[in-house]
C-alpha cells in the first residue's frame, strides 16, 4: 500500500469520520439525500475537530482558547444543523434530535474552562472525560438513525390483489 494511503488510514481511524463512512457511502447510494447531509456535516465537523486538534494544543499553553473554539464548533454544528432542519434539507426530527445530544458539549466545555481557570477546581475532570465521548457517541448513532429505520422496517404486504 502507498505510505500516503495508510497515512489517510490512520488519520482516519483516530477520528470518528472512519466510524460515519459506511453511513456516507450508503445513504448516498440509497439516494437519502438529508440523512446525507447529516452524516456529511456531522463528518466534516468531527474531521474539522481532528485536523485542528494537535495544532490548537501545540499554541493554547493557557488552556483557555481551546474549550471556546471547542464550544464554538458545536455551537455551529447545531446552528447549520438547525437551519438546515428548518429548511428541509436534514430530517427535522433528525435534526432535534442531533442538538439535543450536543447541548451537553458546549455547556460541559464552558464548565470546564471556569472549572479550570476561574475556580482552580478540577470537578469537570471525570465529566468532561466521560460525558464527552458519550456524546460523540451518541451524535454518531444519530447520524445512523434512519438507516437503523430502514433496516428494522417491515415489509409492507400489499393483501389487495
Amino acid at each position: 500500500m502507498p505510505d500516503w494511503f495508510v497515512e489517510i488510514r490512520i488519520f482516519l481511524s483516530n477520528s470518528w469520520v472512519f466510524i460515519l463512512s459506511p453511513a456516507i457511502l450508503i445513504f448516498y447510494f440509497r439516494k437519502d439525500w438529508p440523512a446525507f447531509r447529516f452524516t456529511l456535516i456531522t463528518a466534516a465537523f468531527f474531521l474539522y475537530g481532528t485536523l485542528i486538534y494537535s495544532t490548537l494544543r501545540e499554541l493554547d499553553e493557557p488552556y483557555i482558547w481551546r474549550y471556546v473554539i471547542w464550544a464554538f464548533n458545536d455551537l455551529a454544528w447545531m446552528a447549520l444543523i438547525a437551519y438546515l432542519g428548518i429548511k428541509d434539507k436534514v430530517y427535522l426530527w433528525q435534526s432535534v434530535l442531533g442538538q439535543l445530544v450536543v447541548l451537553g458539549a458546549p455547556i460541559l466545555q464552558l464548565f470546564r474552562l471556569v472549572d479550570r481557570h476561574l475556580w482552580d477546581l478540577s470537578y469537570s475532570t471525570m465529566m468532561y472525560k466521560t460525558l464527552l465521548p458519550v456524546i460523540n457517541i451518541a451524535t454518531v448513532v444519530v447520524c445512523y438513525l434512519p438507516l437503523i429505520y430502514i433496516l428494522l422496517r417491515k415489509p409492507q404486504v400489499n393483501i389487495s390483489q
